[in-house]
C-alpha cells in the first residue's frame, strides 16, 4: 500500500510542476502554445513596396483592371475540448511518467550494446521482473475443504532475472546461453504464521544450478537439417491450457493464479537432443530423446499458494520419499517423441506422438513410496486462418489421448491401489475482431473437454484437487483492446476461466488487467483476480479467499 501512496505522490507533484510551468523541458511541451501570428512577407521590388504601403490592402482583377478591398481573414473559430476525466486521471499522469523514462535503457545501452560491438555474432538481451501481488479478502476463518486458515496479505513479492547470450559462431551454428534468477520475498515480508518454508527447494528462491541454468544449448541450421543439443525447451502446442505442449515441465507454485502470457517464464528446461529435417518444402518431422525427466513443481506445504483444501503439515516435516526416472543413469527411463508437420495452403497440421512419464506423482502402497508412471501420448494440432465474407478468422484446435493415467483409490484388490484409465483431451479455439481499425476488439473463445474413458467415479474423490470427473469441460474467453488515443500504449484485456458443461467441478476464475508500455524497454501492468464458487467447487471456487490486484513491473534490455 505504501508503494501505491508513494506512486499517487509523485504523480501529483509531477503535474504541480508542469501546471506552474516551472518543469523540465518535456513538461514545458505540454503547456498551450501561443497564439500565433503571421508577418507579411517583407517587399522586394518597388511595385511590391507600393501595394504594401497602400491603404487598404487591394487585389486588381487582371480581366477588368479594377481594384477592389480586400477582404479581412476571419478568425478561426476554436471549439472547446469536451472534459475526459481519463485525460486528468490516467492519461496525463501516464504519459508524464513516460516522458520522465524516455529512453531509459541503462543495461542495453551500458552492457550489451557495448558488448555487441566488441564480439561481432553476440547478442546479450534479458529483463528485470517485479510482480507483487496483494490479496484483497483479508484474513479468513473460512479454512476451506482443508481447514486451513488464511492469515496475509502478500500473495506475492517476486523479483524475476533473466540474462540471455547467443552467439552466431558462423552461418551454420549458433550457442545459446540463459540464465535465470528467482527470489519471493512474501514469506520474509508476510510475518504470518500461516506461511512458511517447508524445506521445499526453489520455493522462495532459486537455489539449484538445474533452476538457474535455464537452457544451455548449440544449435545447428542446415538447409533442410536442423538440430539443437543440450537444455531447451521445447513447444509443440498453441493452445491455453497446453494440450500438446506436453515436453517440457512447468512451475505451477501458484496453480489457478496462470495466465498463457506467463507459459514461457514457467517451462522447465530439460537436457534434450531435438532434430528435425524437410523431406519437402512443406514437410517437417521432429524427433526428440529427452532423458532428463523433470517433474512439474507444485506449491509446497506453507506456501502462500498451498492448496486451500489441503492442511499444511507442520513446519519442516518430510514427505514421502520419490522414485523418479532417470534416463541419463538408466535409458529404459527416457522420453522420446516425434511430430510431423504438413503446411497445405494457410493450413498446418500436424499429427505427434510421445512415449514419457506422468508429471503428477501416485502413491504406491507395495514401498510406501511416490512414483512418476509411463503415459503414452497421441495428438494433433491445427492452425488455419481464412476470410468469411470480409471478417477475419483464425481456427486452431489441439487433441490428445493420453494412456493409462494412475489413480490412487485405495481398493486392496488392484496393484498398488491405483486405477489406470484413458482421457482424451480436445480445445478448439477462435479468434477474431470487431470494429473498426480504430477501434478494433479482439476476441478469442476456446472451450475444452477432458473426457475419461470407462469412467470409474472413485477417481474423483481420490485425492482433492487431483480427481477426475467423466466430462470436465472448461471454456476460454479473452477480449483485448488497445487505446488508439494513447498511441496504442494502453492495452485493456480480460478473460474468464470458467468450469461448466457435465463437470463435477464448478466455479470460474477472471482477469482484469491493463497494460501501458513506457517504452521498447518498460511495461507495466496492473490486474485484478477474481476467483469464484463454492468450497467445493475446483479448482476456482476453493480460492475465493486468494482474490489479488497484481502490480508487474518488467525492464527488457
Amino acid at each position: 500500500m505504501v508503494r501505491f501512496k508513494t506512486l499517487g505522490s509523485v504523480l501529483s507533484l509531477a503535474l504541480m510542476i508542469c501546471n506552474f510551468g516551472v518543469g523540465p523541458a518535456w513538461c514545458q511541451d505540454q503547456q498551450p502554445a501561443p497564439a500565433e501570428t503571421t508577418a507579411p512577407a517583407a517587399a522586394t521590388t518597388p511595385a511590391e513596396v507600393a501595394v504594401a504601403q497602400a491603404e487598404p490592402e487591394t487585389q486588381v482583377n487582371a480581366a477588368t483592371q479594377e481594384q477592389t478591398a480586400k477582404p479581412e481573414a476571419s478568425a478561426p473559430e476554436t471549439q472547446k475540448k469536451p472534459f475526459d476525466p481519463f485525460d486528468f486521471l490516467v492519461y496525463k499522469p501516464l504519459w508524464t511518467i513516460t516522458r520522465w523514462i524516455g529512453g531509459f535503457n541503462p543495461i542495453g545501452k551500458g552492457i550489451s550494446t557495448p558488448l555487441e560491438n566488441a564480439i561481432p555474432g553476440l547478442r546479450v538481451k534479458g529483463f528485470i521482473n517485479n510482480i507483487t501481488q496483494v490479496n484483497t479478502t483479508g484474513n479468513s476463518s473460512d479454512a476451506g475443504l482443508g481447514g486451513r486458515l488464511k492469515d496475509w496479505r502478500l500473495q506475492k513479492e517476486e523479483e524475476r532475472v533473466q540474462l540471455e547470450l547467443r552467439y552466431q559462431a558462423n552461418e551454420n551454428i549458433e550457442f545459446v546461453s540463459v540464465e535465470n534468477g528467482y527470489v519471493d520475498g512474501a514469506y520474509a515480508l508476510g510475518h504470518s504464521s500461516g506461511l512458511y518454508n517447508s524445506g521445499a527447494g526453489s520455493q522462495e528462491y532459486y537455489t539449484q544450478g538445474k533452476r538457474i541454468l535455464r537452457e544451455e544449448y548449440i544449435r545447428g541450421n542446415y538447409g533442410f537439417f536442423n538440430f539443437t543439443l543440450g537444455k531447451q525447451i521445447i513447444n509443440w502446442g498453441k493452445m491455453d491450457g497446453k494440450v500438446t505442449d506436453i515436453i517440457n515441465a512447468s512451475d505451477e507454485r501458484d496453480v489457478v493464479d496462470f495466465h498463457a502470457g506467463d507459459y514461457e517464464w514457467r517451462a522447465i528446461g530439460q537436457w534434450m537432443a531435438n532434430v528435425s529435417f524437410r523431406p519437402t518444402a512443406t514437410t517437417t518431422i521432429n524427433l526428440v530423446w529427452n532423458p532428463d525427466f523433470q517433474p512439474d513443481r507444485n506449491p509446497a506445504p506453507g506456501s502462500a499458494w498451498w492448496y486451500p483444501f489441503a492442511p499444511s503439515a507442520p513446519a519442516g516435516t518430510l514427505g514421502l520419499a520419490e522414485v523418479r526416472p532417470s534416463g541419463l543413469s538408466r535409458l529404459s527411463d527416457s522420453e522420446e517423441g516425434v511430430r510431423v508437420a504438413q503446411t497445405i495452403g494457410a493450413l498446418t497440421l500436424s499429427g505427434i506422438y510421445y512415449y514419457g512419464f506422468d508429471r503428477d506423482y501416485v502413491y504406491f502402497t507395495s514401498d510406501n513410496k511416490l512414483h512418476y508412471t509411463r503415459l503414452p501420448k497421441t495428438g494433433y494440432a491445427l492452425d488455419y486462418g481464412t476470410h468469411i465474407g470480409k471478417q477475419r478468422f483464425i481456427f486452431r484446435s489441439e487433441g490428445l489421448v493420453t494412456l493409462g493415467k494412475a489413480y490412487q483409490i485405495g481398493d486392496p484388490t488392484l496393484s498398488n491401489g491405483i486405477e489406470k484409465k484413458n482421457l482424451g483431451t480436445l480445445a478448439v479455439a477462435v479468434e477474431t475482431s470487431i470494429f473498426s481499425d480504430a477501434n478494433r476488439i479482439n476476441i478469442e473463445y476456446q472451450p475444452e473437454l477432458v473426457h475419461q474413458f470407462g469412467y470409474d467415479p472413485r477417481t474423483a474423490v481420490a485425492y482433492p484437487g487431483t480427481g477426475a470427473a467423466r466430462n470436465d469441460i472448461t471454456q476460454v474467453i479473452d477480449i483485448n483492446h488497445t487505446i488508439r488515443k494513447t498511441a496504442d500504449k494502453l492495452g485493456l484485456d480480460a478473460t474468464f476461466y470458467i468450469n461448466a458443461g457435465g463437470s463435477v467441478y464448478g466455479g470460474w476464475a477472471a482477469n482484469y488487467a491493463a497494460t501501458w508500455n513506457f517504452s521498447d524497454f518498460v511495461q507495466a501492468k496492473l490486474a485484478y483476480n477474481d476467483y469464484q464458487g463454492g468450497v467445493a467447487d475446483l479448482p476456482w471456487g476453493a480460492y475465493r479467499r486468494w482474490r489479488n490486484v497484481t502490480l508487474d513491473v518488467k525492464y527488457e534490455f
